[in-house]
């Protein structure tokens, strides 16, 4: 499975988190490509650490300042399209939230013919910023595909090559209505999309999560109107 699997994990300020992230990571696909969004703490210096002692494995991309999930993502979609083969290519939080061993799953559900799959976590479990937010965009993106996916927000995610094209093409980048106008995409288009039921993680009380309830939700929703209304 490795051989054929591009990870991408975007990296700001978590440098309490991303080294173990990390390390479970790299032995489960070929190829990890991390993204330093303009960390101001000691996150460059350990991704560069990693980046020596795993020379063959491990890809970093440094931003000299932040820019957002968003475009973290696409330039790691845009690197891994440049320079590697592959038929999946998974995207996965650097701050704890997901359990490595989920990878595998979502990128079987690749390999079995979906083309997006996104991990699925319990609502009851999620932090009040998190649930509310996520039930918001939930219901109204199920108001216009009735086969969207229940969770909207997460992170954990995987992509075939094609789809994986398809959005560092279509889609310039942003924040974390990034992740939300990739499913718009492949819904619009009607790709298979999986929902693969994973753990439901928030460590500290999800102090190391950047999401800002309202502007970002605000951003998500603004993003499902400019769609509907054929404005992107």
């Amino acid at each position: 499975m490795s051989n054929e699997l591009i990870a991408i994990i975007p990296c700001y300020d978590v440098s309490r988190y991303c080294e173990d992230v990390i390390c479970d990571i790299i032995p489960l696909v070929s190829h990890l490509i991390a993204i330093d969004d303009g960390s101001t703490d000691k996150t460059g210096k350990i991704l560069q650490n990693l980046a020596q002692e795993h020379p063959r494995k491990l890809t970093v991309i440094t931003f000299p300042e932040n820019r957002g999930k968003g475009y973290a993502l696409i330039a790691g979609f845009k690197y891994a399209l440049d320079h590697f083969k592959f038929k999946a290519i998974v995207t996965i939080d650097a701050d704890g939230q997901h359990q490595a061993k989920d990878i595998e799953r979502l990128a079987r559900a690749i390999f079995q013919g979906a083309e997006m799959a996104i991990g699925t976590r319990s609502f009851r479990q999620m932090p009040w910023k998190s649930r509310t937010g996520n039930l918001i965009t939930s219901f109204l993106l199920s108001c216009l595909y009735s086969q969207a996916p229940v969770d909207t927000q997460s992170g954990l995610r995987a992509f075939s090559q094609n789809l994986a094209q398809e959005i560092a093409q279509k889609i310039p980048g942003g924040h974390y209505e990034m992740e939300y106008k990739c499913l718009l995409l492949a819904l619009k288009q009607k790709r298979k999309i999986e929902e693969i039921p994973i753990h439901t993680i928030y460590i500290d009380k999800n102090v190391s999560s950047h999401f800002r309830a309202w502007n970002d939700s605000v951003k998500v929703i603004r993003s499902l109107f400019n769609h509907l209304f054929g404005l992107q």
